[in-house]
């Protein structure tokens, strides 16, 4: 169930930020990338892979 709960998660938040913000996507995107990669080399710690990516994405859109 908690994949489930993070797939509606997931789509939601994409889809509000590529609605909102369509040069935002491309961040948006990179941050789940960063998510699936981390989340298995890690041990598969939820929070962890979370955080890290949710970290990524807000640098990213501060930044550029």
């Amino acid at each position: 169930m908690p994949v489930g709960i993070l797939s509606i998660l997931a789509v939601t938040a994409l889809h509000g930020t590529i609605t909102r913000d369509p040069h935002g996507t491309g961040y948006a995107l990179l941050a789940v990338a960063v998510t699936v990669g981390v989340h298995p080399a890690f041990g598969r710690r939820t929070i962890l892979s979370v955080g890290v990516s949710t970290a990524v994405c807000v640098v990213l859109l501060n930044t550029l």
